[in-house]
């Protein structure tokens, strides 16, 4: 085969790979890119759609407890009245309306006005008076009295139509002898009504208090909500039952959903009887056909199968705590928005099918699709462009680079299969002698960093082989360690030394930071630590320990400047309490931190002392604290975990790490050793780190 087909085919095989895969990866990241894009805006317009939703859900409940309170409010004022009107003598000349005079009329009695902000009921008139009714077989001179008195609730009526407006249909005054008075006046309450009868003037009667009942109204035949409640004298004896009627779409204003759902919105007033299932107590469709004005209501049981999203739902409204879970319900799939009742075990629960809210998400996908679609089709042209002008770039430029790449591909392969001392011979003064004189220049540098690599490697093995393995087994605690250098080899340090002396167990813990990073803070550290396990043989105390270390360290690191910052602390018989104690000094590093999850408090194990290597003579102090109760944590660390920033600047905190540290308290060391590492790379989000990490966690279990 001839050099220049074989330089051809090294062209090939140097430029087409490579472009086949920067071509294959553009297309897969952007391929990927994309999905993630639709993945991240459809999640974006779902959990807008969704909050938007529970907003809305929110402020309707509010506005459905507004007009409850307003309803419970008003009923508490005709109350008064009525009590007030019923204990007065009946006025000489009282004109008064009976629901017959409405109905014969056709209209408006004589002597009444129309009403003009009633809407229409479906009833034949409604005037700007009161109509009164009398039980079957009765006649109404019996009644005529209290029918006087009654009369004088007129401007009671005519504020609360005012102030309540749409929210009331009727309002009523129902005495034990059968007499009712209702304001708007009207006529057709159908044959044998008698107000005592009624739900509402039972539930009233049997609570001796505020009722509530979903009923038929007797009038109308429309679905409404009805609020009750006796009427006692000053003596406490009964008088009668007030009671409001509130029209249920004003309390299940579905319309409003609608408007921006679709019309499969569903509004419920809902409870839990039994804490596992929801019940429904209301809604549009609750009356079915067939049931009449006398007809009671029975709540029905949710049409749904999913029994853990009720039951959560059930716990919601127990605890008084709004939600948004999806449901199936009947067929479909809905999410379910509840609004509870401040102070009744019931409330608003809105379905609205996922179809409507996922719509605007499922869209904006697509068109994120299709666009990523478009766009990888233009990569792959020009993609395959790129190939073609590659081939044809390495075809034609084989003639003039024959001899001179023939002779530096022997040299490339040499030096590829190890061959260090592999030259290319120069010639000429062209491009490709420069190409050739580069390569003879990039050997021996080449050479150079992979034996800086071998030493970097070989650094990091022994300065890793310096930490501790794995924690010690001490009874009663759960210890963990770690250390995360910035480059190969670093300047933290952390070690367990353990000891037994005059019969008392327990272990040292060492924690120290040297300055800067790299080889020179791995061997300077590497010397601090020969000297504490050095020390420690002659069973010295943590200050005497530290003195002692200091003092030779000074010797070597008088004119270079550098030092290294150190916490010592001995666990004395177990570093439990009540026997046991943790002894510490410090030298220039961050105190130690103690968690106390039963009182959530944090305690710093603080103490004077400058750093090792700094003055020769200085004498380190000494501090002590009872040991660790059980469920307490203490953790020490190096300043590289709270000085950690993310790409913006900012510092991770030493607040930051204490709430790691509460929120993980129940968590095993080595666990919380790892949140705390994960919670800051995280945090750094991909930001080059500047300093070494070292985390070493103690738990009393």
């Amino acid at each position: 085969m001839r050099i220049r087909t074989k330089l051809l085919c090294i062209l090939l095989v140097l430029a087409l790979p490579p472009l086949v895969f920067v071509s294959y990866y553009a297309l897969r990241e952007g391929r990927l890119l994309g999905k993630e894009l639709a993945d991240h805006t459809s999640l974006s317009f779902r959990h807008s759609s969704e909050q938007e939703l529970a907003l809305m859900v929110d402020l309707i409940g509010e506005d459905l407890n507004d007009n409850r309170q307003k309803l419970e409010l008003a009923l508490t004022l005709l109350s008064r009245e009525a009590a007030q009107s019923l204990r007065e003598t009946p006025p000489p000349k009282a004109r008064v309306f009976y629901d017959r005079d409405f109905s014969a009329a056709g209209g408006l009695p004589a002597g009444t006005t129309p009403l003009a902000a009633i809407f229409d009921r479906g009833i034949p008139a409604t005037g700007d008076a009161i109509s009164f009714s009398v039980p079957p077989n009765t006649p109404q001179k019996a009644h005529a009295e209290d029918a006087a008195r009654l009369s004088r609730l007129l401007p009671t009526f005519q504020s609360l139509n005012r102030t309540l407006g749409d929210n009331m249909l009727w309002a009523y005054v129902a005495l034990p002898n059968g007499l009712m008075c209702s304001y708007p006046g009207h006529g057709q309450l159908p044959e044998g009504y008698d107000p005592r009868d009624r739900p509402w003037y039972k539930a009233a009667m049997a609570r001796q208090g505020e009722a509530w009942n979903i009923l038929v109204d007797a009038s109308s035949g429309r679905l409404e909500a009805t609020i009750s409640r006796p009427i006692r004298d000053a003596a406490g004896g009964l008088l009668g039952v007030a009671a409001l009627d509130a029209p249920l779409e004003t309390m299940l204003p579905e319309s409003d959903l609608s408007r921006r759902w679709g019309e499969g919105v569903r509004a419920l007033i809902v409870h839990a009887p039994d804490g596992k299932r929801l019940v429904v107590l209301a809604s549009r469709d609750f009356m079915p056909a067939s049931h009449g004005w006398d007809t009671p209501l029975t709540p029905v049981p949710l049409a749904s199968v999913d029994t853990e999203a009720q039951a959560k739902l059930a716990r919601d409204i127990d605890a008084h705590k709004s939600a948004l879970v999806p449901l199936h319900v009947g067929d479909a799939d809905y999410f379910a928005v509840l609004k509870p009742f401040p102070d009744t075990p019931a409330g608003l629960l809105v379905l609205v099918p996922k179809a409507a809210v996922l719509h605007q998400a499922d869209s904006a996908e697509a068109a994120i699709l299709a666009r990523t679609k478009r766009m990888l089709a233009v990569v792959v042209v020009v993609a395959v462009v790129a190939l073609l002008a590659a081939a044809l770039l390495a075809y034609f430029g084989a003639k003039a680079v024959t001899k001179p790449v023939t002779a530096l591909c022997r040299a490339t392969s040499r030096l590829a299969q190890g061959d260090l001392q592999a030259r290319a011979p120069v010639s000429g003064r062209d491009e490709l002698a420069e190409l050739a004189a580069s390569f003879n220049n990039m050997a021996p540098k080449l050479a150079e960093r992979l034996r800086l690599k071998q030493d970097m490697l070989l650094a990091m093995e022994v300065q890793q082989n310096l930490l501790p393995a794995a924690p010690p087994a001490v009874p009663g605690l759960d210890i963990a360690g770690g250390t995360i250098f910035c480059d190969e080899t670093g300047g933290d340090y952390f070690d367990y030394l353990q000891f037994n002396r005059s019969g008392a167990s327990g272990i040292d813990l060492a924690v120290g930071d040297a300055t800067g990073h790299g080889i020179a803070a791995a061997l300077f550290m590497a010397t601090g630590r020969a000297l504490l396990r050095g020390g420690q043989g002659n069973d010295p105390s943590p200050s005497a320990l530290l003195s002692l270390v200091n003092s030779l360290l000074c010797r070597d690191t008088a004119d270079s400047g550098r030092f290294i910052t150190l916490f010592f602390l001995r666990l004395e018989n177990g570093g439990l309490g009540p026997e046991g104690r943790l002894r510490w000094s410090r030298a220039g590093h961050d105190p130690a931190l103690v968690y106390d999850p039963q009182n959530d408090a944090f305690e710093e194990l603080m103490g004077p002392g400058l750093p090792l290597g700094i003055l020769p003579e200085y004498a380190y102090e000494e501090q002590s604290r009872p040991g660790l109760a059980p469920g307490q944590m203490l953790a020490l660390g190096t300043d590289g975990i709270w000085e950690a920033r993310n790409p913006t600047g900012e510092m991770y905190g030493k607040d930051r790490f204490r709430e790691m540290l509460r929120s993980h308290a129940a968590a095993t060391a080595a666990e919380i050793l790892a949140a705390v590492h994960k919670d800051v790379a995280d945090f750094q989000a991909g930001a080059p780190r500047d300093d070494d990490i070292t985390l070493v966690v103690i738990k009393a279990i």
